[in-house]
């Protein structure tokens, strides 16, 4: 949460308003879903890249 916090701290310093949304899937037993998202995402823009070239 202190994350979330610095980031809208942030975001107020140059805005009168900030909006947040904050949606958290938690599933106990598994562990290091959000590294894979990413390396997940990673590859999929790369094979994009790749084809768009």
């Amino acid at each position: 949460m202190a994350v979330v916090k610095a980031a809208c701290d942030g975001v107020g310093a140059h805005s009168q308003r900030v909006s947040l949304v904050l949606k958290a899937d938690i599933r106990p037993g598994y562990t290091g879903e959000l590294d894979g998202k990413l390396e997940r995402l990673e590859d999929a823009l790369s094979a994009k890249e790749s084809r768009d070239s």
